[in-house]
């Protein structure tokens, strides 16, 4: 850590920032026009546009599903490209994400013999994170994401675009992972806070960033099966 004391200096930025995107605070809960009954579905596929992303974007993308789709079975079986379409060619990542996203669908799918994700609600919430973990493509963003919102477990979404951010606070080391960087705030903030961290975080850097691609640093899908799935 490049911090005497991070605990400290993560409830300064809090503060600060807290000034600033105060009124982004609060429930956000995510469309439900898709399925009313897949809460949690519906903000996974959310997270899935929010990583790497702004949430502004996120939710003209996620309109633009709305309307291309019936329920999110025929959002799995749509074909990458097709997917591509629906967000837009120049959308962050949009190939990667379309292939992440099918997979992890396609995964979901082939295990529990439906598209829903509901189950969830009744595990203990470090097995539901680590299902979500275990899901084909899924970047640790996205299932950090749908345990804090849709689970209220204890877990911080990073990706990229707030590892900068983190880094040029001096709050993790510049050779930091998304997911190093992760496990610095679930360690450093206690129980209870990490959502509205979160929150402030995701708003400063919608604030503060574009929706330019950015390298690779999610965990990468497992190899292609019969499903088209995304590569290495």
């Amino acid at each position: 850590m490049t911090q005497a004391d991070p605990v400290k200096a993560i409830s300064a930025l809090a503060r600060r920032l807290r000034e600033r995107f105060a009124d982004q605070l609060g429930p956000d809960p995510a469309p439900l026009h898709l399925d009313p009954a897949e809460a949690i579905l519906a903000e996974f596929v959310r997270s899935f546009l929010v990583w790497e992303c702004s949430r502004a974007s996120a939710a003209t993308a996620y309109r633009k599903v709305e309307k291309s789709v019936v329920d999110f079975n025929e959002l799995r079986i749509c074909l990458p490209d097709d997917l591509v379409k629906m967000i837009g060619p120049r959308y962050a990542r949009a190939q990667e994400r379309a292939l992440r996203l099918r997979a992890a669908l396609n995964d979901l799918y082939s295990r529990q013999h439906t598209v829903s994700l509901q189950h969830l609600a009744d595990f203990p919430k470090r097995d539901a994170k680590a299902f979500l973990d275990s899901l084909d493509g899924v970047p640790h963003f996205v299932s950090a994401r749908v345990t804090l919102l849709s689970l209220s477990g204890h877990a911080a979404p990073v990706d990229s675009r707030i590892l900068a951010m983190l880094v040029a606070e001096g709050l993790v080391p510049t050779d930091a992972t998304p997911e190093s960087a992760a496990g610095v705030l679930e360690r450093k903030v206690r129980a209870g806070e990490l959502l509205e961290l979160y929150q402030l975080v995701q708003a400063w850097s919608d604030a503060e960033a574009d929706d330019r691609a950015t390298e690779p640093l999610a965990r990468k899908p497992k190899a292609a099966t019969a499903v088209a799935k995304p590569k290495r």
